[in-house]
């Protein structure tokens, strides 16, 4: 076994990191362990350090990535599928959203637990030719991950902060996204949605938990739409949202719209950001279907997947 410690010394705070390397030298020393430790130099570079390993051995390979869910998005998309590489991740971004599937999430950040963890096969979402571990938003999300990512920036906003002002922004500006989506059963929505969140994960937005029965593990998408509302409206909402517990009441019912779906497809009038594990890209037409087991995980010892079948 060959292991990858990845530092990402623009995500979160860039002073724990340096604080790990020496913890992770002395423990892989002091357990003779083959290992290396790569920092990112730029977006996209920890995926390409890890297709560059792959090619480089046919061992199995270990990638441990120190930072926020875009990165272990970048290493997701390094080598989906591949019996021999797997990926683990001490969180150290904004919202660490992925990480809250599990239990004794302190123990991510133990380079012992890392090193003596299982690996277990998750889903993965396709979308179009590309893969997401934990969740797409669209829409009123992803306009607050936008303006958090601005408000991060100020003196005295935490990052958790940083999201929940962001709501508060957008809240007053002028929402709406008109969509088609389009399932495998001839069932089409077609109206302005105030917010769309596909889960594989069950949580965004530094916790809230935006898809209450996601499953990393069942081979299903969980989608979310929310029809366009008024502003009083989605202030009512907005904590069941937040809380998960939307799916329970009679009130978000009449506007939410859930499915669990394998595969569906969404359509725009025009291109739009959409949020992909916190990161904001762009699409116009997007196919979404998931991969099961595409993505061998390593949980930390002490830790469980809360949803463990």
């Amino acid at each position: 076994m060959i292991y990858h410690f990845i530092l990402n010394p623009k995500s979160g705070s860039s002073p724990k990191q340096k604080k790990l390397e020496p913890i992770i030298k002395e423990v892989c020393a002091n357990r003779q362990l083959n290992y290396h430790i790569y920092y990112t130099t730029c977006s996209g570079d920890a995926l390409e350090y890890v297709k560059s390993m792959v090619r480089i051995s046919s061992e199995r390979q270990r990638f441990i990535c120190i930072g926020g869910d875009g990165t272990i998005n970048e290493i997701a998309n390094s080598a989906p599928s591949n019996p021999n590489v797997e990926f683990g991740v001490i969180p150290n971004g904004s919202g660490n959203d992925f990480v809250r599937n599990f239990t004794n999430t302190r123990l991510f950040s133990d380079i012992n637990a890392q090193i003596d963890g299982e690996t277990i096969p998750l889903d993965l979402i396709k979308y179009n030719d590309a893969y997401c571990v934990n969740m797409v938003n669209i829409g009123f999300d992803c306009a607050v991950v936008k303006e958090a990512e601005k408000l991060k920036r100020k003196k005295l906003v935490t990052p958790g902060l940083s999201y929940i002002l962001g709501v508060v922004v957008v809240l007053f500006k002028k929402f709406g996204t008109k969509m088609r989506i389009i399932f495998d059963d001839g069932m089409v929505l077609e109206k302005e949605f105030t917010l769309t969140a596909i889960g594989n994960g069950k949580f965004c937005g530094g916790g809230f938990k935006a898809a209450p029965r996601a499953n990393l593990q069942d081979g299903l998408l969980d989608v979310t739409a929310i029809d366009k509302v008024s502003r009083l409206t989605f202030i009512s909402l907005v904590g069941s949202y937040k809380n998960g517990t939307y799916l329970e009441s009679k009130a978000a019912a009449k506007v939410f719209h859930h499915r669990q779906v394998p595969h569906f497809r969404m359509e725009f009038d025009a291109p739009i950001p959409i949020c992909i594990d916190g990161e904001i890209k762009g699409a116009k037409n997007i196919d979404f279907s998931v991969i099961p087991g595409a993505f061998n995980f390593v949980i930390p010892k002490g830790c469980e997947y809360r949803n463990k079948n």
